[in-house]
């Protein structure tokens, strides 16, 4: 179990002027500069109760954190704290847009705060804040537990889907690791990650728990519908349950066993894939299926992906097969 301490649970705190504000200064309305012109922004504090969090908030398009595949495992890190205070005592960072509050980060927060009846959710709001404010504030406001990949992954096919929707022509690439603030391979790798399927990636008891290594394997055959099938024969990660009586220690070894779980279960499925490709065989349907059963003395014919491999050892070749090969290759 980690004994690291945390300045403050649930985020880790950046060096920006808002991060002062809000320590210092306990007023409802704070006036922060924009981190992109340094016009003034007005931050009001504002209080939720548990049980309205899912009709108040959404999630903002920047936000790289998936909201919809929040679990209880997503958030065993900080419950015991947030429980135990009867609410976030770091405000979660939203915009209030057309009556709705999209969060710009503390999506962990405020889904453990709807889950634990009684409890409050603390926001620091702010209203008409501009696109490249709203990516801007959405990459540097939640920093204590970085997205992992696949949250990722699922958070930008949904901005780009959005803004496609928006725009005349599809947003490039390059344009979203711009407006994210990630390498444009990373950007490419997010959206491939996006595509794996559902049946599989729900195996784990969180998106957190599916590892980069084994994203990075997965893509490779995703096609035909393969890892579908692969998913059918593994059984999912028992979903996590609490009494709500547990002390932090005991949900820390919660945590260390879904860890565990998570990481035996991804073992186990790159032994499947990979025997999977020992064993497979390799279909050829070309003008020397004929041959490929017959005994040629010198010659070996191997079936690969992208058709045959041919070798010859001139010692051991009947001479009449090799001298119609030389004449062939010569009058070509």
């Amino acid at each position: 179990m980690s004994n690291k301490k945390r300045a403050v649970i649930g985020r880790k705190i950046s060096n920006t002027n808002l991060d002062t504000l809000i320590t210092k200064d306990n007023s409802d309305s704070l006036i922060d500069s924009s981190p992109i012109d340094g016009r003034d922004i007005k931050w009001e504090r504002v209080t939720i109760e548990s049980q309205d969090v899912f009709n108040k908030c959404v999630k903002s398009i920047y936000n790289k954190r998936s909201f919809d595949d929040l679990s209880l495992a997503s958030v065993l890190d900080i419950y015991h704290s947030i429980k135990s205070s009867n609410g976030n005592t770091e405000p979660v960072r939203a915009e209030l847009v057309d009556g709705k509050y999209e969060i710009l980060g503390g999506l962990r927060r405020a889904y453990t705060v709807s889950i634990l009846p009684n409890t409050k959710l603390n926001l620091i709001v702010a209203k008409d804040l501009t696109e490249t404010e709203r990516a801007h504030f959405a990459r540097v406001m939640d920093e204590y537990a970085e997205p992992s990949f696949m949250d990722k992954a699922k958070s930008i096919k949904a901005l780009k889907t959005k803004l496609d929707s928006n725009n005349e022509k599809e947003i490039t690439g390059l344009e979203l690791s711009d407006l994210l603030g990630m390498k444009k391979s990373n950007v490419y790798y997010a959206l491939s990650y996006a595509n794996l399927p559902k049946e599989l990636i729900n195996l784990f008891p969180a998106l957190k728990y599916v590892a980069t290594p084994l994203l990075r394997e997965l893509v490779k055959y995703n096609k035909d519908g393969y890892l579908e099938t692969i998913a059918g024969q593994f059984t999912p990660i028992e979903p996590v349950t609490l009494t709500g009586n547990e002390t932090a220690e005991e949900i820390s070894l919660v945590e260390e066993e879904l860890e565990k779980a998570s990481k035996k279960l991804q073992k186990e499925l790159l032994a499947k894939i990979r025997a999977d490709q020992v064993t497979a065989p390799i279909s050829y349907d070309g003008k020397f299926k004929d041959v490929l059963d017959k005994e040629l003395s010198g010659v070996k014919i191997k079936t690969t992906k992208s058709g045959l491999n041919i070798s010859i050892n001139e010692s051991k070749v009947d001479p009449v097969i090799l001298d119609k090969l030389v004449t062939a290759l010569n009058n070509n």
